[in-house]
């Protein structure tokens, strides 16, 4: 049966991104930052700056509540989408 919690998505989900992070280029890696980063910038735009201080805290935790599990899956989640958006079989000409 598929685990739904927050601890089950959170280990699946870095499971998965470990993998895609593994196999990604170089290449695919920046356009991949990139891309979060400029999600990141458009959300902020509309609504006001994310507490950066407390992302890296809850990163750098050793347990995490079932709802901080679930806040984490959904930023792996949202990695994924972007590792998966981007294509890596040519170099991105930007970065030539």
């Amino acid at each position: 049966m598929l685990d739904l919690t927050g601890y089950g998505r959170l280990a699946k989900l870095t499971t998965l991104t470990e993998r895609m992070i593994n196999d990604a280029s170089r290449d695919a890696l920046i356009v991949a930052a990139r891309l979060l980063a400029l999600q990141v910038a458009n959300y902020q735009r509309l609504h006001g700056a994310l507490p950066m201080d407390e992302n890296i805290d809850l990163l750098e935790s050793e347990g995490l509540t079932e709802a901080q599990a679930d806040r984490v899956a959904d930023g792996l989640e949202v990695l994924a989408m972007a590792l998966a958006t981007i294509r890596d079989d040519a170099p991105d000409p930007s970065l030539q």
